[in-house]
């Protein structure tokens, strides 16, 4: 059996599933009967895939990314010299 990687979905795409399936069902029933389930189906299925990722995704990769980030702020930054200051230490 094959397995399946999971990809890390942000928080924010769980949050955007929830008021897109509220929205469809206050806004869009009264409206369009077609489209408030269409875009409710979409949204359930999102909601689906945020929960599948916040609970199978590797956490590994996403701790990684944030310690590339601390170790690059903590880097010392090194001053290149210039055309502009080495033709003033020739002088």
């Amino acid at each position: 059996m094959m397995r399946f990687k999971v990809a890390p979905l942000s928080g924010s795409f769980m949050l955007v599933a929830i008021f897109g399936f509220l929205f469809s069902l206050m806004v869009l029933a009264k409206a369009s009967p077609t489209w408030a389930l269409t875009i409710g189906f979409l949204s359930i299925i999102a909601f689906i895939a945020s929960v599948i990722s916040m609970t199978y995704s590797p956490v590994e990769e996403e701790l990684l990314l944030d310690e590339h980030h601390s170790l690059r702020d903590k880097r010392v930054r090194i001053e290149w010299p210039t055309k502009k200051s080495s033709k003033k230490k020739k002088k």
